[in-house]
């Protein structure tokens, strides 16, 4: 099972699974949302970083990511 969404909406909850876009496929490791401010008048540009496997992607929050994977269940330890 596949869910497309756009980049603004990846968070926490989607750490460990498997996502792809675009030139990438593989876990997401971490996800951050922020601005870039530009010099003068320009107004800030929002931006998501996507750290997949050992990458980080800076993409459009309109971007469209496939999550493709679900998160793999912790080992229990006895």
């Amino acid at each position: 099972m596949s869910t497309v969404i756009e980049a603004r909406r990846l968070n926490g909850t989607d750490l460990g699974k498997t996502i792809s876009f675009p030139g990438t496929e593989g876990t997401l490791r971490g996800v951050v949302h922020g601005f870039i401010t530009e010099e003068g008048p320009a107004p800030s540009k929002r931006y998501v970083t996507a750290i997949v496997g050992k990458e980080s992607h800076v993409l459009e929050p309109s971007d469209k990511i496939t999550i493709t994977g679900r998160m793999k269940k912790p080992e229990v330890q006895s």
